[in-house]
């Protein structure tokens, strides 16, 4: 069964608390093995800091989780002013791509975009 939920908050590093709170809580749903459970928080974490750090002043983050089965999409955006998008070579961008499927970083009408996915783990025996 689809799912999507939706959250956005005020780009203030507090508020990072509850992406990874939803976070967990979609993975959960999802079924996925602890360990990927706690390696999603973690992406999330770096995920949003990012949006946030590049985040025009007074802007709102918005993250869309979306699962299906034991798949999870997950995008997180905000309004910017930068021009490109965060560097693939810094610490945190190989972080969160060590935790995740596959991640992509993009610019779209002045958002910064980052989005991934998470399969799960576990296999049907």
């Amino acid at each position: 069964m689809a799912e999507t939920v939706t959250l956005s908050f005020g780009a203030k590093t507090e508020n990072v608390a509850l992406a990874r709170t939803l976070a967990a809580s979609m993975s959960a749903r999802a079924e996925l093995p602890l360990d990927q459970l706690e390696d999603v928080r973690l992406a999330v974490d770096e995920a949003v800091s990012q949006v946030i750090a590049a985040a025009s002043p007074g802007a709102r983050v918005t993250c869309q989780f979306d699962s299906d089965g034991m798949t999870l999409a997950f995008r997180v955006s905000g309004p910017t002013t930068a021009t490109t998008t965060p560097s693939t070579a810094s610490f945190s961008w190989t972080v969160l791509s060590a935790l995740v499927d596959a991640v992509e970083a993009t610019i779209i009408d002045g958002e910064l975009v980052i989005a991934f996915t998470v399969t799960s783990d576990l296999v049907d025996v």
